[in-house]
């Protein structure tokens, strides 16, 4: 699995991303472009768009392409979200927190409600309108509110996850209560951060879907930069705890953190699982 390439288009707050990996005895080698324009909620268009070029693994032909809009991207983020909270979430949480409310919000709220035996899910978005529409979405999939206040909604839930593409940090480290879970999955760029660097050094557990990668784009890079922790400080990536290998949540006091920013892997197995299901 080779490292993801990142265009960055600073003026037109835009972004392009590039990944690709290929599984072992699979029949395809995938690539996959991602976009993010941020302006273009102004036009009505979607910021996010995508799509999946499958080649041929033993001749390297072009065999499928996937025009996915960001669909098959946003639903591999929420699965992983989801084995973030399966490994590390207290098991008694039926509260949770949602900080964000686009596309990828969404796949992510049904993740969490799957996931967690969830009686109630605490949404809070900086635009409150498109908050307000995620709820009623999710109205007949659990009872869902809108938190007036970040800072008072992070200090009520053991379970947060953020969702966002913010360029600053939305969670502070002293609002984090002990035996909390944080999953943030939108930091798949340098300049992008959801948690204040201080509270990966607070947590007990910090794990990460691919620390090489992390290192340059999550929360991680900037608490690395600032001197805030070392390398040293990541407990295991994520497929460590699916395989087994090591421990998720132990304790009921335990400040555990996942800092995802998506690997090809991920886009590899959900790209070949949809050419099965469709027969190509």
């Amino acid at each position: 699995m080779p490292d993801p390439m990142v265009l960055e288009l600073r003026e037109q707050q835009a972004e392009v991303h590039v990944k690709g990996a290929h599984l072992a005895g699979a029949r395809h080698i995938v690539l996959k472009v991602a976009t993010g324009f941020y302006r273009n909620r102004a036009r009505g268009l979607p910021s996010g768009d995508g799509m999946f070029l499958l080649l041929d693994a033993d001749t390297g032909v072009p065999a499928v392409l996937l025009e996915e809009h960001g669909y098959l991207t946003d639903f591999r983020t929420a699965a992983a979200v989801a084995l973030t909270l399966k490994y590390l979430a207290p098991k008694d949480a039926h509260d949770a927190l949602l900080v964000g409310a686009g596309a990828l919000a969404r796949l992510t709220a049904r993740a969490m409600v799957a996931q967690l035996p969830l009686a109630r899910l605490t949404l809070w978005n900086r635009t409150r309108e498109r908050a307000e529409g995620l709820a009623r979405e999710l109205a007949q999939v659990v009872d869902t509110r809108i938190a007036p206040a970040l800072e008072s909604a992070v200090r009520d839930h053991r379970v947060i996850v953020t969702a966002t593409a913010s360029t600053t940090p939305l969670v502070m480290a002293s609002w984090v209560g002990p035996g909390t879970h944080i999953t943030s999955v939108g930091t798949g760029s340098p300049e992008k951060i959801e948690l204040e660097p201080a509270l990966l050094r607070r947590a007990d557990k910090l794990v990460v879907d691919r620390v090489f990668q992390t290192e340059r784009y999550g929360n991680l890079h900037h608490a690395m930069a600032a001197g805030i922790v070392t390398r040293d400080k990541v407990y295991a990536e994520l497929g460590d705890l699916a395989a087994g290998r090591l421990p998720g949540r132990e304790n009921a006091s335990e400040i555990t953190v996942a800092d995802l920013t998506g690997v090809g892997v991920q886009d590899a197995a959900i790209a070949q699982a949809v050419v099965e299901v469709l027969g190509l």
